[in-house]
């Protein structure tokens, strides 16, 4: 039976070679012949200065670790990654994008997935640009790749250590001196707690210079990973939704499908940590002529209410001795009579819908620390009667103030929580905390 088969199948090709259906490189006619020689003869050079820049580690999962980075022209990119720093045994990532490859003339984003939580690996980022020497036919130069760096993916296993900054507002120099903090504090993970632009972002281009490739900060999240947790000012201009164009969402697999909408919002283990990102959205109402009508931050904060509840059902989460959760504006009242968000006046000084929503779930679940930002100036509310949490704000540059890196990291069992002025190269505040029972 399997001779008959073979006889069919060679009889009906041969039918069909008779009939010019099938053709071999010797049976071309003139213009396909012309057009492959034409590809074959053309070799696309080594392009100089292809990579712009350092590549930006992001949206770290136990499992996962994403990668952007800029190129200077449209190209195809690529990620070795490594359990070793000789590189030997590389797995190669492309581009994210299914069915085509993320190509770009600008920025590359690639997923590096299967990886082992609480584990070190080794990795360079590469790209081929990318010509047509005939139609619509691709041809790649051969891969530039950029020197080796190194990440360890988050898990129950993974160090307990991290840290956070905020209000950075473009001011890059500033930014350098917490930047420079944390490598040297080895850091394995920083969360960038809101308010990267300074005004208005109405291009992409503006999003690749703040994440990218912002001045002074060479290779700022080459081996730190970096998770994004919005603030205000990310939310106005133009370009706002196309933010997931250069800082990469969280995977779909992280989220059920009520809380698809929900890219951003983070729940993982740092070693004994939880670390936990909610999204406080603007400074001001939906109703506030400035948002022109198309905002829904209070649908958006009561679906995160939902979302957050579910985290505490994963074990993972439900059994760390410490959880630490990020929002941007306070939860915390910081001073008497201060804006709770719901005014048309100014702006908020903190967000009463959010610390009405969360607040008693972080209680419930005896959450230890909330860490916040947008006040630019270093605060700490301790717990009382009616939560289970102090709130850390770090501070940002204004006034009388200084910028901040907060650091936390469990020592002596206990979580230590270090408020570093980046400023002046001192230890602003010190606070400590037991594990949860």
């Amino acid at each position: 039976m399997k001779n008959t088969n073979r006889r069919g199948f060679l009889k009906g090709v041969a039918t069909l070679s008779a009939l010019g259906a099938v053709k071999c490189g010797s049976a071309m006619m003139p213009s396909e012949q012309a057009a492959y020689d034409k590809y074959n003869a053309r070799v696309v050079p080594r392009p100089e200065g292809l990579l712009d820049g350092e590549p930006v580690l992001q949206v770290p999962a136990p499992d996962s670790m994403g990668l952007a980075f800029a190129v200077t022209a449209l190209s195809n990119g690529f990620a070795e990654v490594a359990d070793n720093p000789e590189m030997k045994n590389p797995i190669r990532f492309m581009a994210d994008g299914l069915p085509l490859a993320g190509i770009d003339d600008r920025v590359i984003l690639i997923r590096m997935t299967g990886l082992k939580p609480g584990t070190q690996y080794w990795y360079r980022a590469g790209a081929a640009k990318l010509e047509h020497p005939v139609g619509y036919w691709t041809k790649p130069s051969e891969i530039v790749w950029g020197g080796v760096h190194s990440f360890t993916t988050a898990g129950v296993n993974a160090p307990s250590h991290f840290g956070m900054m905020c209000d950075t507002h473009a001011q890059f120099e500033q930014m350098s001196r917490i930047t420079k903090k944390y490598r040297a504090l080895s850091v394995p993970l920083v969360v960038w707690n809101g308010d990267i632009p300074n005004s208005l972002t109405n291009t992409r281009e503006d999003f690749v210079k703040h994440y990218l490739v912002p001045p002074h900060n060479e290779g700022y999240a080459a081996d730190t990973p970096i998770v994004l947790n919005r603030g205000n000012h990310d939310f106005r201009g133009t370009a706002a939704n196309r933010l997931g164009e250069v800082m990469m969402p969280r995977l779909p697999s992280e989220r059920s499908m009520r809380d698809f909408a929900l890219d951003r919002n983070f729940a993982f283990r740092m070693g004994e940590i939880a670390l936990i990102g909610l999204d406080t959205g603007e400074d001001k109402p939906d109703h506030h002529p400035a948002n022109g009508g198309f905002s829904h931050f209070t649908k958006f904060r009561i679906a995160q209410a939902a979302w957050l509840k579910d985290q505490f059902k994963r074990p993972e989460i439900a059994n760390a001795p410490y959880v630490v959760a990020f929002v941007h504006i306070p939860l915390v009242e910081p001073w008497p009579g201060a804006n709770p968000g719901t005014l048309l006046e100014d702006y908020a000084a903190w967000q009463k819908e959010c610390a009405d929503l969360w607040g008693p779930v972080l209680t419930e679940n005896r959450v230890q620390l909330v860490l916040a930002g947008h006040l630019h100036r270093y605060m700490y509310q301790a717990p009382d009667a009616t939560r289970s949490w102090a709130e850390i704000v770090g501070g940002g540059r204004g006034r009388n103030t200084f910028q901040t890196l907060v650091e936390g990291k469990v020592e002596g069992g206990e979580l230590v929580m270090r408020v570093h002025n980046t400023d002046a190269g001192t230890i602003a505040g010190e606070h400590r905390f037991k594990p949860r029972t």
